[in-house]
């Protein structure tokens, strides 16, 4: 049977023609922006900031547009990860459905990583007309990725609290993607044994519960983010980020467990 580093390298050779179709969309999206504000000048964007000129539209901007195409990239990794989760041919691959679905899911973090990188390759052409040579390190200063410089009442960010930073956007992307499959799987495992046999209302229902519980969730932690893009010392002393991923850790390894033990106990034997 295929061992888990075949099987991870075959989904990322499948998930990375998608990198490469989404990032073109993206492209197009830069060009499409670029020639919008040069056709309007008074066009203040996405993030509603007066642009004098190009270079300082995208320095206004580039985050939201990068976020935004973010988003999409996860949305479309997710539908991925749950064809092959229920993909026959997939789960005939390897000895142990645990493997297909950990490589399934790790090979769509690789994918997230890739991509933001790609991203973060044209930010950084972006935002030479206003950054110069510092363009590089300032499309990743903006998410909190890279040093950043020495400014009053603004305090240096070690590297400890880069590796939380890059931690958290990790953790957010399994969170999301464990989240997805349990509301998948868990919506099966119900319907399955309901009396009835059309089951598809049932699970839409199951789903949009699950969905509606999880925004609420996430609601409240959503608020707790301002620290994790705000610099301030005091606010990160009374919030610091590694208690954020703390809490994101225990949640994504609780949804992880759940999702091995049905994809072992409950979704081997009643594949589609």
């Amino acid at each position: 049977m295929t061992n888990f580093w075949t099987l991870f390298r075959q989904m990322w050779t499948q998930k990375r023609k998608f990198i490469y179709l989404v990032f073109l969309i993206n492209i197009f999206a830069v060009v499409f922006l670029s020639g919008y504000f040069l056709l309007f000048k008074n066009w203040n964007g996405l993030a509603n900031l007066p642009s004098k000129n190009l270079g300082q539209f995208w320095r206004n901007n580039f985050a939201d547009v990068t976020l935004y195409i973010d988003f999409a990239f996860c949305a479309i990794t997710c539908w991925q990860n749950e064809k092959i989760n229920l993909s026959q041919t997939w789960h005939l691959a390897a000895s142990d459905e645990r493997k297909t679905y950990l490589a399934n899911i790790f090979s769509s973090l690789l994918a997230c990583g890739y991509f933001f990188l790609l991203q973060e390759i044209v930010n950084s052409l972006l935002l030479i007309p206003s950054c110069g040579a510092d363009s590089f390190a300032q499309a990743f200063r903006e998410f909190g990725l890279y040093p950043i410089k020495t400014v009053p009442g603004v305090e240096i960010t070690s590297n400890q609290m880069l590796a939380f930073h890059w931690l958290f956007i990790i953790l957010i992307i399994l969170i999301i993607y464990f989240f997805v499959s349990f509301a998948n799987f868990s919506s099966r495992v119900i319907t399955d044994f309901l009396p009835f046999k059309s089951t598809v209302w049932a699970r839409l229902l199951i789903i949009a519960i699950l969905v509606i519980v999880a925004a609420y969730c996430g609601m409240i932690f959503m608020s707790k983010l301002h620290g994790f893009v705000d610099k301030s010392p005091n606010l990160q002393a009374t919030d610091p980020i590694w208690l954020d991923d703390l809490c994101l850790f225990i949640v994504s390894l609780v949804f992880g467990i759940l999702n091995l033990v049905l994809v072992k106990k409950y979704l081997e034997p009643k594949i589609d």
